[in-house]
Formats: structure tokens, sequence, C-alpha cells
């Protein structure tokens, strides 16, 4: 587009300049400096080049066309395009030099362009090529995750069968053994001592079966996880989760801190116009502390409802503190003593 535009404010310039121009020129030069886009070929600006240079010393009118050449030779050959302005020097063309200067500079930008197309296209290829191998070691992790999750489930499962096997398979074995050596006992004081080693026994094993499974319970529950179940379930509110505990927590205080979790969630869906909910599940050192906090306007009744009462209760197993407070919305603020603190913060009380 560039050259099809000089070309035509040359034959222009030409046509007003020259007294007689010439048509054939014209076309001959249209032809001569476009079929290089057209055949493509290692040596073709070098074949254009000769051939114009014959055509300019058999006819002066053809340096008009000089600018085109200067082009050409540009495109193909960068800085080379300098020595084609020699002719203009001599013929004292300052339209045409001024001209081929503009074109000059033209191309140069152009230059700067493509190298920057170049280097921009090399840096997206890279990109991507970066992209899909972050692609790949992203599916690598997942897969090697997927097997840790599933070799921490086996290790899990060998584990509790284990603990299983050695509470119960030492007990009921110890016990078949006092079973079967009744049957060759007559002596009635040995009978009630045997049976009462059995019950011992039984007892003892029934005890470390309790024990397993009550430790498996408590770590099996994901509180985190829990609290963002009931989150969803309130979905027509904007609901922000800051949970930031680390430590492995009791069962009985993962299920109270649900269990307040829940009953401020149900207190916003009854009684609050709030849009938006912000919970915050801290732990400091000694402590654990809940922040609950809504953007609601009505202010709650003086009187504490039964589900503040029931978390007021909830806090005072742990010897903990319970405020609420109503400022820019309704808050409640809750400090629980950690298992161990809370007897020492209790007794210094």
């Amino acid at each position: 587009m560039e050259k099809m535009v000089l070309y035509f404010i040359l034959t222009a310039y030409y046509f007003i300049t020259i007294d007689e121009p010439s048509l054939v020129i014209a076309l001959l030069a249209f032809i001569l400096f476009f079929i290089v886009d057209v055949f493509e070929y290692r040596y073709s600006v070098l074949a254009v080049s000769a051939v114009y240079l014959v055509f300019i010393f058999a006819s002066t009118e053809w340096i008009f066309y000089m600018p085109l050449f200067t082009l050409v030779v540009a495109v193909r050959y960068g800085g080379i395009a300098f020595a084609t302005l020699v002719l203009l020097f001599i013929e004292a063309e300052v339209i045409l030099l001024m001209i081929a200067l503009f074109v000059l500079y033209m191309s140069y930008l152009r230059a700067r362009l493509d190298s920057y197309e170049r280097e921009n296209r090399k840096i997206r290829d890279q990109l991507t090529s970066d992209n899909l191998l972050l692609r790949r070691q992203h599916n690598e992790l997942l897969k090697n995750h997927e097997k840790d999750v599933h070799m921490a489930g086996l290790n899990e499962r060998n584990r509790i069968a284990r603990e299983m096997h050695d509470a119960l398979g030492h007990s009921l074995s110890t016990s078949i053994l006092l079973i079967e050596s009744l049957q060759y006992i007559k002596d009635e004081a040995k009978i009630k001592q045997s049976l009462q080693l059995l019950q011992e026994r039984l007892k003892g094993g029934m005890d470390d079966i309790r024990t397993s499974i009550h430790q498996l319970y408590e770590t099996s529950i994901d509180l985190e996880a829990r609290i963002s179940d009931y989150i969803k379930e309130m979905d027509r509110y904007h609901i922000r989760l800051r949970y930031d505990v680390t430590s492995a927590l009791d069962h009985e205080m993962k299920m109270d801190i649900l269990s307040i979790i829940k009953e401020s969630l149900t207190n916003i869906r009854k009684h609050s116009d709030a849009e938006n909910v912000r919970i915050a599940i801290r732990e400091q050192k000694d402590v654990i502390i809940i922040s609950i906090k809504d953007d609601g306007s009505e202010r709650p009744a003086v009187k504490k409802g039964m589900g503040l009462l029931a978390m007021q209760e909830v806090v005072g197993k742990y010897n903990g503190i319970f405020n609420t407070f109503h400022e820019g919305g309704f808050s409640i603020h809750i400090t629980l003593y950690k298992e161990g603190e809370r007897d020492e913060h209790n007794h210094s009380g």
C-alpha cells in the first residue's frame, strides 16, 4: 500500500513536471517495481536495479521514479539504499531528494516496527510455551497431590487397622484362652476369679476400642470446611471468612465453635437486614478468637435471645469472654481459652 501511494504521487509529479510525459514509462515503472512483490526470488531486487539503471541511462525521465527505486532497495537491503540518492544529488532534483529521504525515514520506522513485531511474536511464543509447561507441571502436581492423599488415606487406614488389631486382638485372644480353661476348672473360687479376669480383659479391650474411635473421630472434622458449608447455605449474603488456626483442636472445641458460627448465621438470617458478613477465627498463643460482624441496620433487642444465651453458655465452658457491639452493624466477639489454658485462667481468676 505504501509503495502504491508513492507510485501515484511520483507519477502525478512526473506528468505535471514534464511537458510530454510518456505513459509507457509510467506503465513500465509500475511493472518493474511491483514485479518484486509477485516473484519473490533471491536476486529479484538486484535484477530490478540493473534494469532500472539501464532505463535511467536511456532516458533521464526515469529519474522521477528514483524514490520508488530507493524504497524497493531499502526494503530488501536497508541502509544501502542511501547510495541510490547519488543520482538525485547529481541531477539536483530537490523535491525528489526530499521524497526519497522521507521514504528512507519511513522505511527505517517500518523496519523498527517489524523488529518490534518479531520480538513481540517471539515473546508471545515463549509465553505460550511457558504457559504450556506450567500447565503440565500443574497437572503433574495435581496427580502427585492425589497420590499423596491416596497414600495418606491408605496409611491412616493401616494405622487404624493396626490399632484395632492391637487393642481388640490381644483382649479377645486372652479371653478365648480364659473361656477354654474354664471348662477344666471345678473349683468355684477359681472359676469366679477367672470370670473376673475375663471381665477385666473384655472391658479393657472395649475401652481401647472406644479410645481409638474417639481419637479417629476427633481428627476427622475439618473445621474450616464445615464452616464453609454453613456459609454456602447463606447464599443471599456476601460472607468473607478468615481462618487462621494451625494447631489441632480437640473434638469438643471444634463442635462448640461450629455451634457458635451456626447460631450466629441463624440469627443473621432471622433478625438482621444485613448484606455483608465477616467471620474471623484467629489463633493466638493461648486462645481462639472468634469475630462475627454484619452490616445490618436493625438494632437487636435489649434482652438477649436464646441464640445469644446459648453462645454465652458455650463460652462459659472455656471461661472465655463474650461481647456484643452495635457500631456500623452488629458484632460478636468471643475469646475461648484452649484446653489447659482455661484451667490456669480460671485458677488465676
